[in-house]
Order: structure tokens, then C-alpha cells, then sequence
């Protein structure tokens, strides 16, 4: 896959973030000439930033049809929550050979923002911010390659959680990220395992794997709020 130009790579970002955010629904068409004027860019540079977004199996690509966002299927959430079981449990580990009181502080005052976005009921922010909980982990864990497949399977579970996810439904605790952080400093391998497992086990129970029909905001209102 052929490396982005800084022009091309702010508009994939855009893209990507109003996909990860929620913007931009499963199945929504991506028609590139309203992406043209919306970024004010040309066919070529919309091409290659769709083509890079369907590498990352965030955008479906069918023939006459045009590319549109990606709607994982049943079998597509059931083997992103496997991976996640081991990518996770992998950084935890790492993570927990390189937390230190200032790192524990930076986790903790994170998940204080969770609590104030839960207690606002700011939803996008509290979706935000759980995504932003587990890539500092990653962060912590210094080791790029587990970061980037987690910060890849975060983007496409924002999808899942879109088609799957039960109403009224949080799919991510801040509870439970508290105990993982302890979970860090307990220098106890099998206690973190657990705290990880329960997590993501939590966010896998959600699900009713039974997709809804939701109303799809234009690509022209999804961007003039990004």
C-alpha cells in the first residue's frame, strides 16, 4: 500500500475519525464526488483514502456500486473480540513491566474523565474516551506493533458496536478499567489476565448481533460538525 501525502493523510484522518466516532454509519455510501467538495480535493486523492480505508477494513469497495462504510458481519465481531482477547491481554503484560506512579496517575485521572462524561451523559465523549483508555495502555506498553493492531480493531468494533450493540448499553466501564489499572500494579500476571478478560467479555455481552436500522446523516452534516 503506497504511503499518503500530508494533504491525503488529513482527509483519510478525517474520515477515519468520523468513522470511529460514530459519524458515519455502518453501510453509508461514500460517493467521491461529494467527498470532492466536502474537502475541496480531487477524485484521485478521494480514490487512494478510500482505498487505504478499505485496506483497513473500515470501507467495503463493490464493483458499480461504489464504496461505502463497512458492516461487519456476526462472524467479523466474534473474531475481533478473539483478537482482542490476546492483543490486549499481550499489551496488559507489557504494560504492567513499565507502569510506574506517574503513568498509574495519568490512567487514573483518564478514568476520572470517563466518570465526568458518564455523570454529563456526554455519550460521544464517553465513547472518545474509552478508546483513548486502552490505546494508553498500548502506548504504555512500548511496543508499536500491538499498538497499531489495537488502535486498527478499535476503529472496526466502533462498527460493530453500531450494528450490535443492545440499547442503553455502555460498552465500555470505567469501573472496570479502574480494576485493570490495579490490576497493573499488583504485579499479579494472572489476576491482569483476568481483569482484561472480564473487560472485554463485558463489551462482547453488549451485543444482541442482531443489527438495527438507524437513520444516516448526509456526509455533508456528518462534516460540518467534524
Amino acid at each position: 500500500m503506497a504511503r499518503l501525502s500530508a494533504a491525503e493523510t488529513e482527509v483519510y484522518e478525517r474520515i477515519r475519525a468520523a468513522i470511529g466516532d460514530r459519524h458515519l454509519l455502518p453501510g453509508q455510501r461514500l460517493r467521491e464526488v461529494e467527498l470532492c467538495r466536502i474537502f475541496e480535493t480531487t477524485r484521485g486523492t478521494i480514490r487512494k483514502v478510500l482505498a487505504r480505508l478499505a485496506f483497513d477494513g473500515l470501507v467495503d469497495h463493490q464493483p458499480n456500486r461504489g464504496a461505502s462504510v463497512a458492516q461487519p458481519t456476526v462472524k467479523d465481531a466474534a473474531d475481533l473480540f478473539i483478537a482482542r482477547h490476546c492483543i490486549e491481554r499481550a499489551i496488559a503484560r507489557e504494560a504492567a513491566k513499565r507502569i510506574t506512579p506517574a503513568s498509574a496517575r495519568i490512567l487514573r485521572s483518564h478514568i476520572d474523565k470517563e466518570r465526568a462524561a458518564e455523570a454529563a451523559r456526554d455519550r460521544q465523549r464517553m465513547i472518545a474516551l474509552s478508546g483513548e483508555f486502552h490505546l494508553l495502555l498500548a502506548r504504555l506498553s512500548d511496543n508499536s506493533v500491538l499498538s497499531r493492531y489495537l488502535t486498527d480493531l478499535i476503529a472496526r468494533e466502533s462498527l460493530i458496536l453500531q450494528l450490535y450493540e443492545k440499547p442503553d448499553q455502555s460498552n465500555c466501564s470505567h469501573e472496570e478499567h479502574a480494576q485493570i489499572v490495579s490490576a497493573l500494579l499488583s504485579s499479579d500476571p494472572e489476576q491482569l489476565d483476568m481483569a482484561i478478560k472480564t473487560h472485554i467479555d463485558g463489551i462482547a455481552a453488549s451485543l444482541d448481533l442482531e443489527p438495527g436500522n438507524q437513520p444516516r446523516p448526509s456526509l455533508d452534516e456528518v462534516f460540518a460538525k467534524l
